[in-house]
């Protein structure tokens, strides 16, 4: 796992594992952070990917997966999973909350997909988090940010989105990002659900 992040980071994991394992006080553990947040971005995923040629993935916070793991349909298609519908067979998932998936990236993959994530991230590690996605990434980095309060919370109360910024904060910084990586193609897209 990287290093040099926020004590604050490595607490949020922890609690993080223990919603993947317990559940919240919403929902099982079962049904807590799927991994659904993807499917609606599938279509827009398969174009970057046959944009930018890419061959392999990471899904840098996958939660538990279930996009990789259940039959999807897709223009009245039946797809054994999303890797079978992006035609892609090297994609590495990672959730440091999830015990199947907790191990951190060893290589680089052509493109990193992060969805609802970043917002997860405590204000004081959002640029080194980042910075971590574009070390990983070969062509591409697609994040989803959300710009609103999630309707879970902490157990102390707190919303787990722990970085809100609206659209053009996030542009900014991204902007920023892209310009020092300028061979890494940069998609922002943006989240308004809880």
């Amino acid at each position: 796992m990287y290093k040099e992040f926020s004590e604050r980071y490595y607490s949020t994991i922890d609690e993080y594992v223990d919603f993947h394992e317990n559940g919240t006080e919403e929902s099982s553990a079962e049904y807590t952070f799927l991994g659904s947040s993807l499917i609606k971005w599938v279509f827009h995923i398969n174009n970057i990917i046959k944009e930018t040629k890419s061959n392999s993935l990471i899904d840098f916070g996958c939660g538990k997966a279930m996009g990789y793991l259940n039959k999807i349909t897709a223009d009245d298609v039946l797809y054994q999973n999303v890797k079978d519908f992006w035609k892609i067979k090297d994609v590495y998932l990672y959730d440091p909350g999830v015990k199947e998936y907790n191990q951190y990236p060893k290589k680089k993959a052509d493109g990193i997909i992060c969805t609802d994530v970043i917002e997860h991230i405590p204000p004081e590690d959002i640029n080194k988090f980042i910075e971590e996605l574009y070390k990983l990434a070969n062509k591409f980095v697609f994040v989803v940010a959300a710009t609103k309060p999630a309707e879970k919370t902490f157990k102390n109360g707190k919303n787990v989105h722990l970085t809100l910024k609206n659209e053009n904060e996030w542009l900014e910084i991204f902007r920023s990002f892209a310009r020092k990586n300028p061979n890494i193609k940069t998609f922002l897209e943006f989240n308004d659900d809880n």
